[in-house]
């Protein structure tokens, strides 16, 4: 029963955020109707619409930057571990430490992807 609550629950306030979202945009709708009708001159809408869309591309370089550090990280820290043999690290295979080139390869398409969709928009 808590389940089907807070599915429920989630579902009516991504509804509620639509309809907010759909209001402002009536509301915008009608603000420029009135200036029109006054003889106003109106400013472009893609500048309203860039204020609210978010940037694609920031996230692509924090989300590839973010797989890097990990990777690194986990790199640095297993060899760290494996250099020094305790009983604690017996169990760790050697060359465990290659794991983190995976979230590194990650990281660095996200860069690639970024630098491409940069060179696009230029």
């Amino acid at each position: 029963m808590e389940n089907a609550i807070i599915i429920v629950a989630a579902i009516a306030c991504v509804c509620f955020f639509q309809w907010l979202r759909h209001q402002r945009r009536l509301l915008i709708h009608r603000e420029r109707l009135a200036a029109v009708e006054k003889g106003v001159t109106l400013p472009p809408l893609e500048q309203e619409v860039r204020r609210n869309t978010w940037n694609v591309q920031r996230i692509i370089l924090l989300a590839g930057l973010t797989w890097i550090s990990i990777g690194i990280g986990a790199f640095v820290t297993l060899s760290a571990l494996l250099a020094f043999p305790s009983k604690v690290t017996e169990d760790i295979p050697h060359g465990m430490q290659w794991i983190g080139l995976a979230p590194f390869c990650i990281g660095l398409s996200h860069v690639i992807v970024y630098l491409v969709g940069k060179g696009k928009e230029n």
